[in-house]
């Protein structure tokens, strides 16, 4: 209990007991100096402690008894009344509110308001209880979002898992049974198998660091790394990948800049296959990566000249579970695990990931890390 609020409830019992006497004290000194005129209580003699009356019949004294009797219980009851109400509003009002309040929250109800505003400290247990109910409110709803988010991750992951493994099981089938004999045919079907292989390998990478992140578990092992050997060596291999497209080309910038950094090179090459995986599915013609360095980041770029993504999605594309907008959806639906993971990979390394894109007009992804 606040010093405020015990000083409030000590003057309220104060004042029951204290008022009442105080106003028969003042009826007596009205009496005895004739301000009231009471005929059959005239000439008392309050001067000494012991009350004398003159003159008076033992009825006229009675009376006087009664009379101040009365005044003092009435005194007291008005007091009673007055000081009930006063604590009603103070006490009892607030802490219905409140009792109301926690009964509506506990039924899962949070749309709605808590009345008592005054400026008291009940006042500002209401605005504190509120504010608590706003938040856990908020809380409720990201954590509805989220379970019906893992609920579609799920589900997208069956599909993107089966998806993958029955062609794979197809083509090994037409393998083993000899339906295909002629080597062009063959090849074609090894290389199926293969890029099916990565995608699922790539979807397992990704919900294992889920996974890890989720469990706090999560951690990158980094070592002084050459970044431009690191960075010829990865897109050496995704050109490789890449000359059978002929849909797709894949560009490497006319320089990889030199700088040693500090990363685990494992981790920096999984974000740049989200973020290559990710542009090969909305690109339009080609994927390109290159570099740039300032004097205090060493900068990765991932651009492609696709679809690009809506003004609207922009600020939540990290987010875990997100999807696009429709247009996007309408070439190939991803778990929404990517960009978010890209995000906290790079985060680890201390550095900052960005994206620049306009709808119709292609995306860039840029990873910034500082230098050494």
């Amino acid at each position: 209990m606040s010093a405020g609020l015990r000083s409030k409830i000590i003057l309220a019992l104060a004042s029951i007991i204290l008022v009442p006497i105080i106003i028969v004290i003042l009826a007596l000194l009205l009496i005895q100096f004739n301000v009231i005129q009471v005929s059959a209580l005239q000439d008392i003699n309050l001067s000494s402690v012991t009350l004398t009356a003159p003159g008076k019949t033992t009825e006229q004294l009675a009376t006087l008894s009664i009379t101040l009797i009365c005044i003092y219980f009435i005194s007291l009851i008005g007091m009673v009344i007055a000081v009930s109400k006063v604590l009603s509003d103070f006490l009892l009002l607030p802490l219905k509110e409140l009792n109301y309040a926690a009964e509506r929250i506990g039924s899962g109800e949070f749309d709605f308001k808590i009345r008592y505003k005054k400026d008291n400290e009940f006042g500002k247990l209401c605005r504190e209880f509120e504010d608590m109910k706003d938040k856990l409110y908020m809380t409720s709803s990201k954590q509805n979002i989220y379970e019906n988010s893992r609920k579609e991750l799920i589900a997208s992951i069956t599909h993107d898992l089966k998806t993958p493994l029955t062609s794979i099981i197809g083509y090994v089938e037409g393998l083993q049974d000899g339906v295909v004999t002629d080597p062009e045919t063959v090849t074609n079907y090894l290389n199926v198998i293969h890029d099916k292989s990565q995608r699922l390998d790539h979807l397992i990478d990704d919900l294992f660091t889920f996974t890890q992140l989720e469990l706090e578990k999560f951690t990158v092992n980094v070592s002084e790394t050459s970044m431009k050997s690191m960075l010829t060596e990865y897109s050496t291999t995704k050109i490789r990948e890449y000359q059978s497209n002929e849909k797709i080309a894949f560009i490497v910038g006319d320089t990889l800049h030199e700088a040693n950094l500090n990363v685990d090179e494992f981790r920096i090459g999984q974000v740049l296959e989200n973020l290559i995986s990710n542009a090969e599915k909305y690109t339009n013609s080609f994927i390109k990566l290159y570099t740039t360095i300032d004097e205090y980041h060493y900068n990765i770029y991932v651009e492609d000249d696709g679809i690009g993504i809506a003004k609207e999605d922009l600020p939540f594309i990290f987010d875990y579970f997100y999807q696009c907008d429709k247009a996007r959806e309408t070439k190939r639906k991803g778990t929404g695990l990517g960009l978010a993971i890209c995000k906290q990979l790079v985060e680890a390394h201390k550095g900052r990931i960005y994206v620049r894109s306009e709808s119709g007009q292609g995306t860039v992804f840029k990873i910034s890390l500082k230098l050494q």
